[in-house]
C-alpha cells in the first residue's frame, strides 16, 4: 500500500603466591629467579609502551558488547514455517484488554511466550512483525501492567523513547473514547520487510474517516531476538498523516475481534 497523507495526532504513543627461602642454595636460586623476573617485567613494560594502546581494551569491550546485545539462548525461537510466514495464522484469537479493547494474537506466530510478564516472542516474518506492531499499539490497554511499563517494554531504546512514553502516559486515549470513535483492530499491510526491519501499517476501523479505516505506519526492528517498535527521535510513531486504506488494500484479521 503506497503511503498517502499522514497525521501526527495519532500517537498512542533497557563485575602472590609466596614462598619461604630458608637455605643458601634456595636463596641463590631465588636470586636468579628474581633477576629473571625483573628482566621479564622490563621487557613487558617496554613492549607495553610500544604496543597499540587500546588493543586489549577494544577486544574486551567488543566481547562485552557482543554478549550484552546477544539474545538469551532459546529466548524466543518462534517457528516460521508454512502459513506463519505470510498469512493470517489459522489459530488467530483475540486478547481482551481494558475497557473492551481487544487485539489479535496467535500461539504459533506471536505472542508465543511471556517475558517478565509481558506478551512477547513474535515470529521473524511479515505476519509476526504485524502482530508485534498491533500488540505494541493496543497492548498499552492490557491489564496487569501500567501504561508506562507496557510502552517501555514494547518500544525499542532510542532518543525518542522516553518522549513517546511520557507523552502517551499523559494523553492516552481512553477505552471509552476508542469505542466512541468505533476504533478496533481491522488488519495490516506490510510495506517493506527484511529480517531486521519492517514497515507495517496497522489498520483500524474508525467511523469518522472516508473509507471507514485508518492505518498507522509502524517501523519494527529486530532487537534481542524479538520485534520492537521504533519511534522517531521526537517521540512520534511516524511523520505526516495516517493512511486511509479501503477494503482490499490490506489483509484483514477476521470478523471476530472480541
Amino acid at each position: 500500500m503506497a503511503p498517502s497523507s499522514r497525521n501526527s495526532n495519532r500517537t498512542g504513543f533497557s563485575s602472590a603466591v609466596k614462598r619461604g627461602w630458608n637455605s643458601k642454595p634456595t636463596a641463590i636460586g631465588a636470586g636468579v629467579v628474581v633477576a629473571l623476573a625483573l628482566i621479564v617485567v622490563l621487557l613487558s613494560t617496554i613492549l607495553g609502551v610500544f604496543a597499540p594502546a587500546n588493543s586489549g581494551n577494544e577486544s574486551a569491550g567488543q566481547s562485552a558488547s557482543t554478549s550484552a546485545h546477544a539474545p538469551a539462548p532459546g529466548a524466543c525461537e518462534v517457528p516460521t514455517t508454512g502459513r506463519a510466514r505470510q498469512e493470517v495464522p489459522s489459530d488467530l484469537t483475540w486478547h481482551a484488554g481494558r475497557g473492551g479493547i481487544s487485539w489479535p494474537v496467535s500461539a504459533t506466530v506471536g505472542p508465543t511466550k511471556k517475558v517478565d510478564g509481558f506478551a512477547a516472542c513474535f515470529a521473524r516474518t511479515p505476519t509476526g512483525a504485524a502482530l508485534a506492531a498491533t500488540t505494541g499499539y493496543l497492548g498499552q490497554y492490557d491489564t496487569g501492567h501500567t501504561v508506562r511499563e507496557l510502552l517501555n517494554f514494547y518500544i525499542a531504546d532510542g532518543a525518542g523513547k522516553p518522549i513517546s512514553v511520557d507523552g502517551t502516559v499523559k494523553k492516552q486515549t481512553t477505552p471509552e473514547q476508542m469505542r466512541a470513535q468505533g476504533i478496533s483492530a481491522a488488519g495490516y499491510s506490510v510495506e517493506s520487510f527484511t529480517k531486521d526491519r519492517a514497515i507495517v501499517d496497522v489498520v483500524l476501523t474508525e467511523s469518522g474517516t472516508s473509507t471507514g479505516y485508518f492505518a498507522v505506519p509502524f517501523t519494527m526492528v529486530w532487537v534481542h531476538g524479538d520485534w520492537k517498535v521504533q519511534v522517531q527521535d521526537n517521540g512520534e510513531i511516524f511523520s505526516g498523516n495516517p493512511l486511509t486504506p479501503s477494503e482490499g488494500d490490506f489483509i484483514g484479521w477476521g470478523d471476530s475481534n472480541g
